[in-house]
């Protein structure tokens, strides 16, 4: 089956307008042509699209979506609105529900991209010249937020990343940039973020993994 939206053009779309969705069912069937609005097409397997009357993403007869975060929109515990950017993302199974560890792919070169960063906080800081990081997003059961918070903060444009055998979110940077000007350190690193707590990561997360070296790391 083909699409005219591949799987990173899905997610780039979903990036653009600052959500981050809780979706359920198949990346090719969501990928669909057109906008939220148009006249349903058929679809292998699945069925056809049933239009949105949000006019925000169609889905299938009996799939569903949820907003879980917005980009200057839905509070966090940090005290702040929900930082932009949002990019690669790691879901990790918690309790009876899911954290979602969620890049922010701020690099400050696009208009308006740091109004909403990361919150430099203590112990969470790599740099605090750069707004990017991670945000940790917790769901329960039936997808329907519960909080979110930074987990890292204080690192430049976090693109992709991977998700270890131990449990934890590798974020990456895909930047060589150098201190400088309101840069206080170098970056082009990989940082690890657990996802079972802002204080797990307090005092770890900002540890650059050196022996991953310093380049654009698209991903892991």
């Amino acid at each position: 089956m083909t699409s005219s939206l591949d799987r990173r053009g899905f997610l780039e779309a979903a990036a653009a307008t600052g959500l981050g969705i809780a979706i359920s069912g198949s990346i090719e069937v969501l990928a669909g042509s057109g906008n939220a609005l148009a006249a349903p097409r058929s679809s292998e397997g699945y069925g056809p699209l049933v239009p949105d009357p949000k006019g925000l993403l169609s889905l299938p007869a009996g799939f569903s979506y949820r907003i879980v975060s917005q980009t200057g929109v839905t509070p966090t515990a940090d005290g702040v609105p929900t930082a932009s950017d949002p990019d690669g993302n790691g879901l990790f199974a918690r309790g009876t529900g899911s954290t979602i560890v969620n890049n922010h792919e701020i690099s400050g070169l696009s208009t308006g991209s740091e109004k909403f960063g990361v919150p430099t906080l203590a112990g969470l800081t790599y740099d605090p010249g750069a707004r990017g990081g991670t945000s940790n997003i917790e769901v329960d059961a039936e997808g329907v937020r519960l909080r979110e918070y930074a987990s890292v903060a204080g690192t430049h444009t976090n693109c992709a990343g991977g998700e270890t055998p131990w449990g934890t979110w590798l974020t990456c940077e895909e930047s060589e940039q150098r201190k400088g000007g309101r840069f206080l350190k170098d970056h082009g690193y990989v940082f690890e973020v657990d996802p079972t707590s802002q204080e797990a990561n307090i005092g770890k997360s900002p540890v650059p993994l050196t022996f991953l070296g310093r380049f654009a790391h698209e991903a892991v």
